[in-house]
């Protein structure tokens, strides 16, 4: 395994943490919101 594969891999296990996130912080920013307006 050398090292162009290595860096492409850990490119798209970014790319899919990345994405994660923002999916997990968008519910999250909505009840912080909902949360402050009560």
């Amino acid at each position: 395994m050398n090292t162009m594969n290595a860096s492409m891999w850990m490119d798209k296990v970014g790319t899919t943490l990345v994405n994660a996130a923002l999916l997990a912080a968008l519910p999250t920013a909505l009840i912080a919101i909902l949360v402050q307006g009560f």
